[in-house]
């Protein structure tokens, strides 16, 4: 004979409701790191123009003034 519970399965709703709460913080996590991104970029670039100007000309310059 086939018991029937009256108690409910629980354990596929809880997976389904861990792994919904897994995909929305990875979206929330993806959305900040982009915002990072887009907020830094103008800044990162200014940073890389000057590091290649100093790179490129201020340091040879000073070489070539040095006579290295």
């Amino acid at each position: 004979m086939v018991k029937i519970s009256n108690k409910p399965n629980m354990s596929g709703i809880k997976d389904v409701s861990e792994d919904m709460e897994y995909g929305s913080k990875l979206i929330a996590r993806e959305g900040k790191l982009y915002a990072g991104l887009v907020d830094t970029r103008v800044k990162g670039f200014a940073i890389g123009i000057i590091l290649a100007i100093f790179l490129v000309i201020i340091i040879p310059f000073f070489a070539k003034i040095c006579g290295l």
